[in-house]
């Protein structure tokens, strides 16, 4: 997806939809009008974190070594069915589903208690209808669960326990051998059960069918739940079914900005994958100190492990390096770094990405510039020329920043013959190769890149580079790397810091460094806020991906890298319309590229409306910042 550029003073980004209201707010009259609120279970009242609810069965089979269990599970549960007709009864059971299964090496009552625990451990609350059922509590209303579920009864109480729920009645078509779906006597049962008015009882499903239709032919109060949820990917092996499926439950947190939920979405498990994978990496290299860089590892070093290799949240930035190694000796071979990525800018801009004050208009009109002139091919010979006129003035700027990097690096602990790692997203090692320009000869340090993701041509057009990617071509599609490449800024968006880019870093007298922040020019102002959002959703994930594994503690499966790294891959190469209005409304996200000219959105209105019914465009991530 491309950049819109408008050639204007920036205007106010497009907002993102936003919904009228919490789903309670909205059901706040239904449920007024209603004596007792009825709720479905299984993808209404809560969610299994799968890509898909029979996934559970494979999860059994990769606990007992069992390949083919999912096929045998499925084929006991048709038999069941059969059988279940057979005695002329209403509903199947756990018990009758496991009688029909075949001898599989492993007790059938094993298996069966298996299944409990499983469901158990995948299975959460829904944020959003929880807090439906917690008004319908405050307002005094009965609440019951209405479940069509071969699960017995004592489950839903050991579920609701765990949660800590209460619900006044519990019906279970196993126990009560009578379904909603088929001709709606479960709704009988509840309605004589609370001695109501079936008019008087609100039930709420996401079943078109058993909920809604049944409902309704009863005489129920009913509302269709439709969650928000992205298109379902098939899922190939457990690992991707439950990192796919709690990132999903980022559509449940309807509470949340929708900068919250693509932190937790698609940020929360590439952030676990990179965390393990750096721990690993890391020791096996004998890192003795891990930097991660600011901005991208803000998140990742507050989820660094205190059994991890030492590690430090580094402040500096690819800018401020390299003016910490301009010199006297190498200033002019720098001009042309200093000038990257400018056209369009204006010379207030260019100066003031490196933190150097503009002198007067008079001065400036003797080189034929304004502060306002704009840069461009035509007139890059007096952009120069003004260079070398300030030349005093930058290199004093780059002895600052030289002697507080020196004094940080000191302060971090730097010397010789450590090894030194850093953590950066991407792309091409640029900002490695500033940090060993600038340490390895200062410090005597040796330094080992990791890195997200990097380009295909990362190590021919930096040979001696010592660096290592997270995702690569051993783990995805050489067609996967470089779309994640021509979408990058949705990996930077999930990379990133509520502060600005360092391009300064200033010594003081009692020893202490202060550092210069790039807020950039034009830039959007909720920058920070949707940083700290995106921070605030990746740690929820990360959290909840833990307990999950933690939940699964006896199940052989490992959340692989292609698994915890598929839905940051899904939104850089096809994310819903609403992600792609969410992303496309961020404007001048890069401060080096940014001036007060023109506006750079994330995506066009136009690619917008291809992001409706087609992929997403290539080039989302095509910022003006060169090199990187």
């Amino acid at each position: 997806m491309t950049f819109a550029t408008t050639l204007a003073r920036p205007a106010q980004a497009p907002a993102p939809a936003t919904s009228a209201g919490s789903l309670a707010d909205r059901l706040r009259d239904r449920i007024a009008a209603a004596e007792a609120v009825s709720f479905d279970v299984f993808d209404t009242l809560f969610v299994r974190l799968l890509a898909s609810p029979e996934d559970v069965f494979d999860l059994i089979g990769a606990r007992y070594g069992i390949p083919d269990f999912h096929r045998h599970r499925t084929a006991a549960q048709t038999r069941a069915f059969q059988v279940m007709h057979e005695r002329e009864r209403q509903e199947i059971d756990l018990d009758g589903i496991y009688e029909c299964l075949p001898d599989l090496g492993v007790p059938a009552e094993t298996l069966k208690r298996a299944e409990w625990e499983i469901e158990l451990a995948v299975l959460r609350l829904n944020p959003e209808m929880e807090a439906v059922l917690r008004l319908a509590r405050e307002m005094g209303k009965r609440c019951v669960l209405n479940s069509d579920m071969y699960l017995p009864r004592a489950f839903f109480e050991e579920l609701c326990a765990r949660e800590g729920i209460a619900v006044d009645a519990t019906y279970v078509s196993s126990e009560r051998q009578a379904t909603k779906r088929d001709h709606g006597a479960l709704f009988t049962l509840v309605a004589q059960d609370l001695a109501l008015a079936p008019a008087r009882i609100l039930h709420i499903g996401d079943n078109p069918a058993s909920d809604i239709r049944r409902g309704d032919e009863m005489g129920f109060a009913t509302f269709h739940y439709v969650a928000n949820l992205p298109e379902r990917d098939v899922a190939p092996d457990p690992a991707h079914s439950l990192a796919t499926g709690v990132s999903r439950f980022a559509a449940y947190h309807t509470e949340r900005s929708p900068w919250w939920r693509l932190g937790y979405a698609a940020g929360g498990p590439a952030h676990l994958a990179l965390v393990r994978w750096l721990e690993a990496r890391t020791r096996a290299d004998g890192i003795d100190l891990l930097l991660f860089l600011s901005r991208d590892g803000f998140t990742l070093h507050r989820l660094w492990p205190k059994t991890g290799v030492p590690s430090l949240y580094f402040k500096c930035s690819r800018v401020l390096l390299i003016l910490a190694s301009i010199t006297e000796r190498n200033f002019e071979e720098n001009i042309p770094f200093l000038l990257s990525g400018a056209e369009g800018l204006c010379l207030a801009d260019i100066s003031a990405r490196i933190g150097l004050d503009l002198p007067d208009e008079g001065f400036l009109a003797d080189l034929g510039l304004g502060a306002g002139t704009v840069h461009g091919r035509g007139n890059r010979k007096r952009f120069e020329s003004y260079l070398r006129v300030m030349r005093w003035r930058i290199l004093q700027i780059c002895t600052e920043c030289r002697r507080g990097l020196h004094a940080y690096g000191l302060k971090a602990g730097l010397r010789s013959g450590m090894r030194i790692g850093l953590v950066d997203v991407g792309w091409k090692g640029s900002t490695q190769t500033a940090f060993v320009r600038f340490a390895e000869p200062t410090f005597g340090v040796s330094v080992k890149g990791y890195y997200v993701c990097l380009h295909r041509d990362a190590r021919r057009e930096r040979p001696g580079l010592d660096m290592e990617a997270l995702i690569t071509e051993r783990t995805h599609s050489a067609e996967t790397i470089r779309d994640l490449y021509a979408n990058r800024v949705v990996a930077e968006l999930c990379f990133s810091a509520p502060h600005g880019s360092i391009i300064g870093a200033d010594l003081g007298e009692d020893g202490s460094v202060a550092f210069a922040e790039d807020p950039g020019r034009g830039a959007d102002p909720r920058l920070p806020g949707i940083a700290a959002e995106v921070d605030a959703g990746i740690q929820a994930a990360v959290a909840d991906l833990e307990r999950l594994v933690a939940d699964l503690k006896d199940l052989p499966v490992d959340l692989t890298v292609p698994a915890l790294t598929a839905p940051l891959l899904r939104l850089a190469r096809a994310p819903s319309p609403a992600e792609a209005e969410v992303i496309g409304s961020i404007h001048n996200f890069d401060s080096w590229g940014s001036s007060v000219l023109f506006t750079n959105y994330a995506a066009s209105l136009k690619a917008r409306g291809a992001a409706r019914g087609d992929s997403w465009p290539a080039g989302l991530a095509a910022l003006r910042a060169a090199g990187r």
